[in-house]
């Protein structure tokens, strides 16, 4: 990872249920703030081969303990080096990673109205979407998670354009590009 060392502590972590836009707008928070962009589901991908392949061939229990391991380090290094971090919508189910965002000034919790989220998620072929019924229970169990760590809470329904929503949490987290 790049970037500057942070005095300030201007890295902000992206958390909130699959089909949430994190990576989207993760990717264009990055942009707007001129940090680098830290994808956890891609650093899994890059390591381990897809997520769908990963959940297919060793469970969702050997997924969620490379999770852990690599969000904890990439919330370790935004510690140190500003950045956007976009998590996996089940990453905070781990305690560790829930300690983890102790460490950030701002958690952003993205959320969108659970049809959005389902249809949203369905479409991308995730592997725990493939039943309605059970994708609004996982939701359900998961929410609390995401409000305990939150700072701030978002909406990323489908009315909203990413530019509004990414200019939501500069001004909500207090955050602006560095010169």
């Amino acid at each position: 990872m790049s970037g500057a060392a942070s005095d300030r502590g201007a890295s902000v972590a992206l958390v909130g249920f699959m089909g949430a836009g994190k990576s989207r707008v993760g990717m264009a928070l990055a942009h707007r703030l001129r940090l680098p962009f830290v994808d956890t589901d891609a650093l899994i991908a890059e390591q381990c081969g897809s997520i769908e392949r990963l959940f297919a061939d060793r469970g969702e229990a050997c997924f969620r303990s490379i999770e852990r391991d690599v969000v904890v380090d990439a919330l370790e290094q935004a510690r140190r080096f500003d950045c956007v971090v976009a998590l996996g919508g089940g990453a905070v189910t781990s305690a560790d990673v829930r300690q983890a965002l102790q460490w950030l000034p701002c958690v952003v919790w993205l959320t969108a109205p659970v049809q959005v989220l389902y249809d949203r998620a369905a479409e991308g072929g995730r592997p725990l979407a493939a039943d309605e019924q059970t994708f609004r229970v996982l939701l359900a169990e998961r929410e609390p998670l995401y409000q305990e760590v939150a700072s701030v809470r978002i909406a990323n329904g489908p009315d909203r354009t990413v530019d509004a929503v990414t200019g939501e949490i500069v001004e909500a987290c207090g955050c602006e590009a560095s010169s």
